[in-house]
């Protein structure tokens, strides 16, 4: 498929869609507004550098609680025209400086800074974040170690950088609508055969990311970390690889179309006794609608973990060699952990365990996955010794001293393997 062109017009109508939405964005504005607000007497007669500043509006916040001035850095020249049109609506001009570059091309300000404000975050906080260069900033102009150097408590508790914390979580989410629709849609289109469109429809077999809000009654279990930030500490070599291992212990019986993604941010001053006092931009499917909304990795296929059952995930953002700002992030199922689920009704106990549908790999931009083929076990279960325990048929697995439910339990768990996908 052609890639269509983008000219210069199209790019700049994109980015003030993108600032209108952000605008829009109230539960991130007010954030930001709450944080600043709330601490006054850290940005009073301060200098202040806003990375990414966009129209202005964090840099018109801060020079508005009584900064001694503000650098307000960006690459687009569309973005800081209207900002020095809105800063001077506000007047705020002899507050704010308006840079038209990239904070990688600065080599010094004026000013010393003391302090760095920025909104980098991204989707699934890394993919598409300006992190980098908040790192950039706050290694070079707020005099910190050389990076091969640890900061020290003393040093870290002397930088100021809103948001300061971040934290990215993970949750198992059921999706029915999306999955069905994409699986009846083309399949049933007016008795037509519509098959070959298939590899020209953005996302059909929902083998990417899609960035989406869900409904909280979505997710079939609590968030797990699977990682932190602070902004005061994090190194540039830390952000190529990140890695992270969660098991989510079932509660109960339910569906599990794919992972769900949000983040939350904290904006920490050095004066705060705990991060969970200060102010909180959250993304969750839990609180208001962000622009940022929820990032949701599909299973190729529905799995059906049981009550007692743990489901183990592997998760790795891997960031783009071609650019840094993209990130690739793969989840990987590995083979469910049967708990023992007992039937009330049973006189003897018995487990009663269903057939396991077989996991993938996913991963979000361009990505492969791959499976292995799980042989279907099935049985006739109608002998007597069946209906002397009442019963017509046996669970399977069962684990009755029955030589016939010995034998189906080894050789299931023989092939338990053929679940794992690497």
């Amino acid at each position: 498929m052609n890639t269509p062109v983008m000219n210069e017009t199209t790019l700049g109508q994109r980015d003030d869609y993108i600032h209108e939405v952000r605008l829009r964005d109230r539960a991130c504005v007010t954030a930001y507004h709450d944080a600043i607000m709330n601490n006054k007497h850290l940005f009073e007669n301060k200098v202040v550098l806003n990375v990414g500043s966009g129209i202005g509006v964090l840099s018109m916040f801060v020079a508005k609680v009584g900064a001694k001035l503000v650098y307000a850095v960006d690459s687009c020249t569309r973005r800081c025209d209207l900002a020095a049109e809105l800063i001077k609506c506000n007047h705020l001009q002899n507050k704010i400086q308006i840079i038209n570059k990239r904070i990688e091309e600065i080599d010094k300000f004026d000013e010393n800074i003391d302090i760095i404000i920025s909104e980098w975050m991204g989707f699934y906080l890394f993919h598409e974040s300006i992190l980098e260069s908040v790192i950039y900033a706050r290694d070079k102009f707020l005099s910190l170690p050389s990076p091969n150097n640890d900061i020290t408590p003393d040093q870290n508790e002397s930088i100021n950088i809103f948001p300061s914390h971040a934290y990215l979580y993970c949750a198992p989410f059921v999706d029915q609508n999306i999955r069905i629709e994409l699986n009846t849609m083309w399949k049933d289109y007016f008795n037509l055969n519509m098959s070959p469109i298939l590899s020209h429809i953005k996302n059909s077999r929902l083998d990417q990311c899609m960035i989406e809000t869900i409904e909280p009654s979505q997710l079939v279990h609590d968030a797990q970390l699977i990682q932190s930030i602070d902004l005061r500490t994090i190194r540039v070599n830390d952000l190529y690889t990140l890695r992270s291992f969660c098991e989510f212990h079932i509660k109960n019986t339910c569906i599990i179309s794919g992972f769900c993604f949000w983040f939350d941010c904290y904006f920490s001053s050095n004066n705060n006794s705990s991060i969970l006092r200060s102010t909180r931009l959250t993304t969750s499917p839990y609180s208001f609608r962000t622009h940022w909304k929820q990032t949701l990795a599909f299973l190729p296929e529905d799995i059906y973990p049981l009550k007692g059952d743990t489901v183990p995930v592997y998760i790795k953002l891997q960031q783009s060699t071609t650019n840094r700002r993209q990130y690739q992030l793969s989840v990987v199922l590995k083979r469910i952990k049967e708990g023992i689920c007992v039937d009330n009704d049973s006189s003897d106990s018995t487990t009663r365990r269903r057939q396991r549908r077989r996991s993938s790999t996913i991963s979000s931009d361009k990505r492969t996955y791959s499976q292995n083929k799980s042989n279907d076990t099935s049985s006739d279960s109608n002998t007597d010794d069946d209906n002397q325990n009442g019963s017509n048929e046996h669970p399977i697995p069962c684990l009755c001293d029955r030589d016939r439910c010995k034998l189906i339990k080894t050789i299931i768990e023989s092939h338990s393997e053929e679940n794992i996908i690497e």
